[in-house]
Parts: C-alpha cells; sequence; structure tokens
C-alpha cells in the first residue's frame, strides 16, 4: 500500500467515524428481552444451547489459567481444545465444538475488560482480588448482527453455529419501530429460560 493509498484510506475512515457520531447524536439506546421458546426446540438444539454455556465455561477458565504465566492479548481464539479439571480435579481435555467464533472472542474480550477493571481499581488504592474460576456461566455475548445473530421475523431468530431458525417470544415489543437499528445482544442463560 502506497502512503497515498493509505492516506486516502484514513480519510475515508475518518469521514464515515464523523457521520456515524453525528447519526448517534439523534439516536436513544433501548435495551429490550425475547424469550427463546424451548419448547420448539428439537433435542439436537437443546444439546446445542445447553453446551454454548458450558464450552463458554471452560474457555474462560483456561483463559485464566493461562493468564498465570502470559498475557491475555497472546490468548488465540482459535483453539479447538481446552484443558481443565473435572469435578474430582483430575485433569481433562474437551473440545469445543458448538462455541462460535465471535463468542468465543467475546468472552476473552470479557477477561480482559475485567482485567482493566481490577488494573484502574488497584491504581486508585482499592483492594482488589484476582478473577476467579467460573462454575457456570450465565451470558455470551453475541457481538455483530447479522453475523453473531439475526432476526428474520418478529418470531424466529438465527445463532452462529444453529442451523434452523429458533423460536422466539417478545420481539413485537419492537419489530415494528421505524428507524431500528440493532446493536449488540446477549444470551442469557437464566433459571427460567
Amino acid at each position: 500500500m502506497t502512503e497515498e493509498e493509505r492516506l486516502a484510506k484514513n480519510n475515508r475512515i475518518r469521514e464515515k467515524g464523523k457521520q456515524t457520531k453525528q447519526k448517534r447524536k439523534s439516536q436513544v439506546c433501548r435495551a429490550y428481552c425475547v424469550k427463546i421458546d424451548i419448547s420448539h426446540l428439537n433435542e439436537a438444539q437443546k444439546l446445542h444451547m445447553k453446551m454454548l454455556f458450558v464450552e463458554a465455561k471452560w474457555l474462560y477458565n483456561h483463559a485464566l489459567t493461562f493468564t498465570k504465566e502470559h498475557d491475555i492479548n497472546d490468548y488465540d481464539t482459535k483453539i479447538l481444545t481446552v484443558n481443565g479439571l473435572d469435578k474430582d480435579r483430575q485433569p481433562v481435555t474437551h473440545e469445543l465444538q458448538y462455541l462460535g467464533s465471535q463468542m468465543r472472542q467475546s468472552i476473552i474480550q470479557g477477561i480482559k475488560h475485567s482485567l482493566k477493571s481490577l488494573s484502574t481499581l488497584k491504581k486508585h488504592n482499592h483492594k482488589i482480588g484476582a478473577l476467579r474460576y467460573k462454575s457456570d456461566y450465565k451470558s455470551i455475548n453475541l457481538q455483530q448482527y447479522g453475523v453473531t445473530y439475526r432476526f428474520y421475523d418478529e418470531n424466529h431468530i438465527g445463532l452462529q453455529g444453529f442451523k434452523k431458525r429458533i423460536r422466539i417470544k417478545g420481539a413485537k415489543q419492537f419489530w415494528n419501530i421505524s428507524g431500528l437499528e440493532i446493536a449488540n445482544a446477549k444470551l442469557l442463560n437464566l433459571p427460567d429460560g
């Protein structure tokens, strides 16, 4: 890339950023909650949904172990196997089959944010501890609309890794809003579904 092309590219990026800032001045941020209709999931989809959170826990704990000796920025999110301990504290190797690439990246990004927050608190003379291993994982950030997740209509959503559409309830509360721009979402594992 020549110097002239690089400068032209930087100018395009700068202009796009200015347009985004201007557009966001008139926008209002809202959060909506929709629920996956579990009664319409087949057994494979139920297993996939459960294993998303199990694999997220495995990845989180493996990344925490990695941070004890290395920098979290050096962690490879493309790995397919992680090491951990079973209930008897014996070492086991788990294969990641269900967790999508952007979901993995969001888990590692969450650890980075937590470490940065702890560092800031420590600089301000707060007493802090370390990040702890999780026995269960409650939420997975879905970063990019159209890639990690998408709404097909007011009753169906698609998630990364799922072959079929997933039936949802509650999207009618925002479906007909004109000028709606969808940002990120979180997949929550709550006791009621």
